[in-house]
């Protein structure tokens, strides 16, 4: 909050602390037109469940005898066509909150459903008993609005005005959302006195628009005394220029949140601001642009982060312990990690710095991911280790734009140990991630390591393939099932993901019961799994299996297809453009070798034809060879992923290489009666 203190504004800016949304001729609540009530489908896209019809979005300052306050109106109508977009009547408004006890409020809340009955346009108003307010988490408020009556046709329109008394928090807005948007419209209106850096982002055109105006204030100092005596209070006139800026996009397509992406956060066309510096007439300069050193510092100054890292002293036996072995620093940090893994339950929250001291977080044995990992750099430190907290962003959270120097990008720290040059990274929040192993979650472009001194930018992306191996030998018999045995293995994230899919479920019936079900008409027995608590190995699957409606038969002709396991039935990628880049977050590697014995009296009439193929730089290939040996085919295939990620003008050819491996895996083997 920005406190005044000596000065009392008596009069401001009127235009400023107007309600602009009213004055603006594009929408006016709760006047709802013909053509809205008449439109049965999207102008735009007619598969849409639903539409923005206008999205009015409009930030403000009012002045007050104390304070300087930052508003925010907004105002949207969405028409409801069917029963999946009902969801588009429940609303979540996120309101920041500081430690020193200020907050962000919202009121003049009005919501209404519009629905045709009769002949007529029947209007069922929001109730106070359809909105929630409730505590999100230390920094946060969050509002919940269950819009009533939403029917197939309903128009749902819902306006609020939050009110902030942080100035720095001038609100970022979305053009874009899962459903089409016909109209969006943003209007921020600046004083000269506040520097905002502002940027947009995401696919869609965004026009902007820019007038100032030069406002009059009048104002009164308050009597002052010092050792020259008193000084009367005087009324001052000033002048202020204001910017108005206005931002709109219309004909907004929906943004399909298609497979392998980080968060749609990181690709939805917004406008984003942030608080650069202030000049007010009565006082100096003052900057809030910060460097990344500025941030390094806050970091390890602050209680919760840099300054409870030494409070170590629970961590001495251990680290006793584990400093007395003759063992290499790789090793010492391997133990580090299984300790802490092994001691401390994550309770699934992300944070950059601990809920608590380190030391009560260790002793209560669960923390969230600061107070697990600040643990670790303790640990490691403790033992000589040269380790560093490091500041991340998780894939939901979104992606780092080093160019933002901001806090607000990171809600995640992991541990970075220098061992001969080069940084082993460790989170030990994933109980089934070996100490080498950064969780999927993690691998999300860059990291900022905080030491002291200048800080550093530390790479997450991963080299280690996702790698899978089914081997499977099988004998038809007369009644065409299948029966034999299996061999799965997984390593690395797939071994990671099976652990975790495994210990997930009530017991081993459980887990056997999905895998027969994800197999297709497969009877499982004589089950056995090899090394799952041995995470630093992979793990490995044995079973026999029964396959059954598997084969079909036409007269003397049998129709099978020799990719029993994991087969592509579909292309994933839908769409015949893609913007944004495909993320598959670490290389993929596949394998299957899978052998069918067939009855005698039958012979082999046809067999899938070999394909090789392989997009440029090797950065995606895939291999299908089917050969025979007596009565026995054999399929060999692999699968492989080799680049990480796939920029826009790439997803042509990627896309047509998944549709290439869809059409080969649905060919079949042909067998004919002797």
């Amino acid at each position: 909050m920005l406190k005044l203190r000596s000065i009392a504004l008596i009069a401001c800016i009127s235009l400023i602390t107007t309600n602009a949304l009213a004055a603006k001729a594009y929408m006016k609540y709760g006047k709802i037109s013909q053509e809205e009530i008449d439109m049965t489908v999207c102008p735009n896209d007619s598969n849409a469940s639903a539409v923005v019809l206008a999205d009015m979005g409009h930030t403000f300052f009012e002045i007050t005898a104390e304070d300087i306050f930052m508003k925010f109106e907004k105002h949207i109508r969405i028409k409801v066509f069917d029963k999946e977009a009902f969801d588009k009547g429940n609303f979540k408004i996120f309101l920041y909150k500081s430690y020193s006890g200020g907050e962000e409020k919202v009121n003049s809340i009005k919501g209404a459903v519009y629905n045709m009955k009769d002949g007529k346009l029947e209007k069922t108003k929001l109730s106070s008993k359809q909105i929630i307010r409730d505590e999100l988490d230390k920094s946060h408020n969050i509002v919940k609005i269950t819009m009533p009556d939403v029917k197939e046709g309903s128009i749902i329109e819902l306006s609020y005005l939050v009110q902030s008394p942080f100035i720095f928090n001038l609100r970022n807005w979305y053009f874009q959302s899962d459903i089409p948007t016909i109209h969006s419209e943003y209007l921020a209106d600046v004083i000269e006195w506040y520097d905002y850096k502002n940027w947009m982002e995401g696919y869609v055109h965004i026009n902007k628009t820019e007038r100032t105006t030069h406002e009059k204030f009048s104002f009164r100092t308050s009597a002052t005394i010092d050792q020259n005596g008193r000084t009367a209070g005087q009324t001052h006139e000033l002048e202020a220029k204001v910017t108005h800026m206005k931002y709109i996009a219309d004909s907004v397509p929906a943004f399909k949140n298609e497979p392998l992406i980080t968060t749609p956060q990181d690709y939805l066309s917004s406008i984003q601001f942030e608080l650069r510096s202030t000049k007010y007439p009565w006082s100096t300069y003052k900057s809030y642009t910060k460097d990344w050193s500025s941030i390094n510092k806050t970091l390890l100054d602050d209680d919760n982060f840099g300054l409870t890292l030494k409070n170590d002293g629970h961590l001495k036996d251990i680290a006793t312990s584990i400093s007395s072995k003759s063992i290499s620093d790789e090793q010492k940090a391997c133990m580090a990690y299984q300790h802490i893994n092994h001691h401390m339950l994550w309770n699934k929250s992300h944070s950059l710095d601990a809920n608590k001291t380190i030391r009560k977080a260790y002793m209560d044995e669960k923390g969230n991911s600061g107070d697990i990992n600040l643990n670790l750099v303790a640990l490691c430190k403790k033992i000589g280790l040269d380790a560093y907290p490091v500041i991340t962003s998780t894939r939901n959270h979104g992606m780092i734009r080093p160019g933002l120097v901001s806090l607000t990008q990171f809600n995640h720290v992991i541990v970075a140990v220098n061992i001969d040059g080069k940084y082993l990274l460790m989170d030990a929040t994933e109980s089934n991630c070996p100490y080498n192993l950064l969780p999927a979650k993690c691998l999300n472009g860059r990291g900022r390591l905080v030491r002291n001194g200048m800080g550093d930018w530390v790479d997450l992306y991963s080299n280690i393939p996702n790698k899978e191996m089914y081997m499977a030998n099988l004998i038809m018999d007369e009644e065409f099932n299948l029966n034999g045995n299996i061999t799965y293995k997984a390593e690395n994230y797939a071994a990671v993901k099976f652990r975790r899919n495994y210990k997930s479920k009530e017991n081993e019936e459980e887990f056997i019961d999905i895998l027969e079900k994800r197999y297709k008409d497969a009877e499982l027995t004589e089950f056995e799994i090899q090394d799952l608590d041995s995470i630093t190995k992979p793990v490995v699957l044995k079973s026999k299996i029964k396959l059954t409606n598997r084969i079909n038969q036409a007269g003397d002709m049998v129709f099978l297809n020799p990719k029993l396991f994991s087969r592509a039935i579909e292309n994933i990628f839908k769409r015949e453009e893609r913007t944004y880049p495909v993320d598959y977050n670490f290389p993929i590697k596949k394998q299957f070798i899978i052998r069918i014995t067939i009855p005698e009296g039958y012979e082999i009439d046809e067999l899938p034809e070999k394909l090789v193929m392989a997009l440029p730089n090797n950065s995606a290939k895939y291999i299908f060879v089917t050969a025979t040996q007596g009565r026995t085919i054999q399929l060999t295939n692999q699968y492989m992923i080799n680049q990480t990620i796939f920029p826009g003008n790439e997803y042509p050819d990627l896309r047509k290489f998944n549709e290439m491996i869809v059409t080969k895996e649905a060919e079949q083997v042909v067998l004919k009666k002797i």
